[in-house]
């Protein structure tokens, strides 16, 4: 047994033990209470005793950086001649503070529609806005708790929600006055803006005395002051917007496409940008760098402002396009324009050295009503079937591959008769009793279709016989041809600097369209864009340089009253053709001939007594347009040895207007030596 005295002292010093836990808990909590009777009393301190002192450090000294507009870069063309400029008017604007509550911009809004006058008919108070604006008027609001019956308290997120709402389900029951609602739809533009952003109030048709009674009461309405419009003005005309394009608005705002990515960019949702064609693709040059100005404001109603940064003007574009020929080229094909079925016609007029692009003129046209709209980029987004004019590249295609030499090209034109097809054949041999051997250039010359195709089954491994089969013919001879055709620039992209261009359509390639391989040696399966004509046309006119065709020549930035050029366009080479000079003197003789030869069957001699002298390969391709039998008549044109190649595409003519394009061509020559060069310094 354990004795009593053992069991007494175990209990004593658990008694203990026990005894000294309370004394830490007090003393825990002692500190704790110490801690947050100073905390409470600090608070007291800064929200009663010290308020009013740090209420004013805020009110007195409220900054903030506010961003000014600059005017954007302007456009001239290759002379000199401003084309596209802008037109200043004065503004009322807003620049949304840091933090500002609804009520604060009710107030402004009120004392700015007191004096400034918009156009409520042509701009949409949202529902939103509306119900935001009304409730602020304390008279609308009580009446709008009695109609709602809401409960929640005056100034909580409840009462706002329940008041919009009802507002919102029931608009029919509250109405504004003409007055009422010009200054809601101010207030709905500032509630609209971001903080820190500028916005227009009014930018159109804004009168002095709202200038002057803005200008006055500047202080009394922070944010809103007088301001300048920038919209952009064509001196030259309208005509030159089918080619560079347009901007936005400050009441289209950016454009929905791009709106998040610009807004991440700095820009406003009023702020102007290129929407299409230059004016987008050269964006971030032309835009230039907004001023940035500090604005200091106090609580006696005087704002002080610092300029930070004057900014930048945008920088101005100067083209390689001459406007003067480019209206031309653009009245040539209007009054060439044959009627019937023809769906438009497109130019383009390069630079085969440079790659610099004269001219790029469209027009389309309904074949339906007759009308005609200019469309200038059409020539780098719509694509046809162009027929005969890319003889020239399956012919290089057919040297490149060795299946066909400058000297030994001879091949007879016959009609082409395939097992299980009907019989293609050469326009002047429809039943075989023209048959005659040709050489490559003699081919051009009288533009044979079963020429290229014997190249082409040449490409493919056969030599042609009448009645054979295309059962072993590969369909990897489409690639060997498209390969061959892209060195020039058919089927691919040029590289323009033009947004939007296309590449064109390429029909399929399986063994069941094997038979469509003979249409595409002669132009009749693919189809191609104007550029892309011309790219082709340069290649050829300058000895085998693929040159990436470009509008823009420099650009320069203002310094001060001056222009400095900062930066020059250079001649970019996209690729080579790598022919011998035997193989490209056999295509520029081919193509001479087109236009030279006394041959009865040259395509081309429309074009004889042009001077300087030129040469050419015409095209034509069987369509269907609205159902009927057409043409498309093209053209591809340049002068030996001088700084003028153009292409031609008229889609949808008639047969008899098959000759329209040599028509288009010759008045542009004209054009081109009245307007850019003279025909004197070229060389002959």
């Amino acid at each position: 047994m354990r004795s009593p005295k053992r069991r007494g002292g175990r209990r004593k010093t658990r008694k203990g033990s026990m005894s000294r836990i309370p004394v830490r808990l007090n003393v825990l909590m002692g500190i704790v209470i110490l801690m947050l009777v100073a905390l409470g009393w600090r608070l007291v301190d800064l929200q009663i005793t010290d308020s009013a002192k740090y209420k004013t450090e805020v009110t007195s000294a409220e900054s903030s950086i506010e961003k000014t507009n600059v005017q954007r870069g302007l456009i001239y063309d290759s002379t000199g001649k401003v084309l596209v400029t802008n037109k200043g008017s004065q503004a009322i604007t807003y620049t949304k503070p840091r933090t500002i509550t609804d009520k604060q911009m009710y107030k402004i809004a009120n004392q700015v529609g007191k004096y400034v006058t918009i156009d409520t008919s042509s701009e949409e108070l949202s529902a939103a806005n509306f119900a935001k604006y009304y409730i602020q008027s304390p008279k609308h609001a009580k009446a709008v708790v009695k109609a709602s019956g809401t409960n929640a308290a005056p100034g909580t997120d409840a009462y706002v929600d329940a008041l919009t709402n009802y507002i919102e389900k029931h608009q029919a029951k509250f109405t504004l006055t003409d007055d009422q609602k010009n200054r809601a739809l101010i207030f709905q533009k500032m509630s609209n803006a971001y903080s820190l952003s500028t916005v227009y109030l009014k930018e159109d048709d804004v009168k002095q005395s709202e200038i002057a009674n803005i200008g006055e009461r500047q202080s009394k309405m922070p944010g809103v002051r007088v301001g300048i419009y920038y919209t952009r003005d064509y001196p030259g005309g309208g005509n030159i917007k089918s080619l560079v394009g347009g901007t936005s608005t400050s009441k289209s705002g950016l454009p929905s496409d791009s709106v998040n990515e610009l807004l991440t960019k700095g820009y406003s949702r009023d702020d102007i940008v290129g929407t299409s064609y230059l004016e987008k693709q050269y964006e971030d040059t032309l835009k230039g760098s907004k001023g940035r100005v500090k604005v200091t404001s106090g609580n006696n109603d005087k704002t002080n402002e610092e300029t930070l940064y004057s900014g930048q003007a945008g920088g101005n574009l100067n083209l390689t396009i001459n406007n003067k020929f480019q209206n031309d080229v653009e009245q040539v094909l209007k009054d060439k324009l044959p009627g019937g079925n023809t769906t438009g016609a497109y130019a383009v007029v390069l630079n085969p050295k440079t790659g610099g692009v004269y001219a790029s003129a469209g027009v389309n046209r309904d074949s339906s009503t007759g009308s005609v709209t200019s469309d200038a980029l059409s020539t780098v987004n719509q694509a046809n079937v162009v027929g005969s004019v890319v003889k020239p590249a399956t012919i290089t295609t057919g040297f490149m591959n060795n299946v066909i030499t400058p000297q030994n090209s001879t091949l007879t034109d016959q009609p082409i008769k395939v097992a299980g097809t009907s019989a293609k054949t050469s326009w002047w041999n429809q039943n075989g009793s023209g048959n005659m051997p040709l050489t490559a250039d003699q081919a051009l010359m009288m533009s044979s279709n079963t020429y290229v195709m014997q190249v082409m089954l040449k490409l493919g491994g056969l030599n042609y016989y009448d009645g054979m089969s295309l059962s072993t013919l590969p369909t990897s001879v489409f690639q060997t041809m498209r390969d061959g055709f892209s060195r020039f620039g058919l089927g691919v992209k040029t590289g323009i600097d033009l947004p939007g261009e296309i590449t064109g359509i390429r029909g399929e390639t399986s063994r069941s369209d094997i038979g469509k391989a003979l249409d595409e040696s002669f132009g009749q399966y693919d189809t191609y864009t104007t550029m892309q004509l011309a790219q082709y046309v340069a290649t050829i006119a300058n000895g085998g340089y693929r040159i990436r065709p470009h509008i823009v020549q420099s650009i320069t930035t203002r310094d001060r009253d001056k222009n400095k050029i900062t930066t020059t366009i250079p001649s970019e080479v996209m690729g080579t053709v790598n022919w011998t000079s035997a193989q490209r003197q056999m295509i520029w003789d081919g193509m001479n001939d087109v236009v030279h030869s006394s041959s009865k069957y040259a395509t081309g001699t429309g074009l004889k007594d042009i001077k300087p002298a030129v040469s050419a390969k015409t095209g034509t391709a069987e369509t269907f347009t609205n159902g009927q039998s057409t043409l498309t008549s093209s053209l591809i044109s340049f002068v030996p040895n001088s700084d003028v190649a153009m292409a031609i595409v008229v889609p949808g003519v008639n047969q008899s207007d098959e000759n329209v394009n040599q028509k288009i061509a010759k008045d542009i020559y004209k054009a081109y030596w009245k307007d850019v060069q003279d025909s004197g310094s070229a060389k002959k």
